[in-house]
């Protein structure tokens, strides 16, 4: 009995799933590059202006995104009156003060296609002046609604950099890796 190999050329389907790993891959590689890059950027990140004078800008950041707020937060995401019964499904609270003169705020929960996601916010004054804002993720997956997962969010921080302080945005951006 013989055996015979025929070798033929690769298909083009075959060559164009390769070509879409590989550029799945570096896009992948990118996202993690620049979360690198940004996160201990953002997360140390002073603006000049006190936390008071930078939570109007967090709150229409939070409301813009869609994420139900709490009591007179409401008013500075434009969102109007709240039911009683849709506090109670949000689970958040509205703008607190912190000891040291920080501000920390929870939004309710926005359902997503998997889970629900929220957040929440903290301004940290610094010494001797401005704030440092940092955005945390909170989210839950649909199979166990139990186990929340919490992460900063680079991504919402810069944009309320780009808001706050463009210029500062602007240098920040063009140290960051590119595609």
């Amino acid at each position: 009995m013989t055996i015979r190999l025929r070798v033929t050329s690769p298909s083009w389907a075959a060559l164009a799933a390769a070509a879409a790993v590989t550029a799945g891959c570096a896009s992948m590689r990118l996202a993690d590059e620049r979360q690198a890059y940004f996160s201990p950027q953002l997360g140390t990140y002073r603006y000049a202006q006190s936390c008071l004078d930078v939570w109007p800008s967090v709150l229409k950041l939070l409301g813009s995104k869609g994420y139900p707020l709490e009591g007179r937060d409401r008013q500075y995401a434009g969102q109007g009156a709240q039911s009683g019964l849709g506090a109670f499904v949000d689970q958040g609270y509205e703008t607190r003060a912190v000891e040291g003169g920080g501000l920390v705020v929870r939004t309710g929960w926005l359902p997503e296609s998997e889970g629900a996601s929220r957040y929440q916010v903290t301004g940290s004054p610094g010494q001797p002046s401005g704030c440092a804002v940092t955005f945390t993720r909170i989210w839950r997956g649909t199979i166990d609604p139990a186990d929340d997962q919490e992460k900063t969010d680079w991504k919402v921080q810069l944009e309320l950099l780009k808001q706050v302080d463009p210029a500062a945005a602007s240098r920040l951006e063009a140290g960051a890796p590119k595609a």
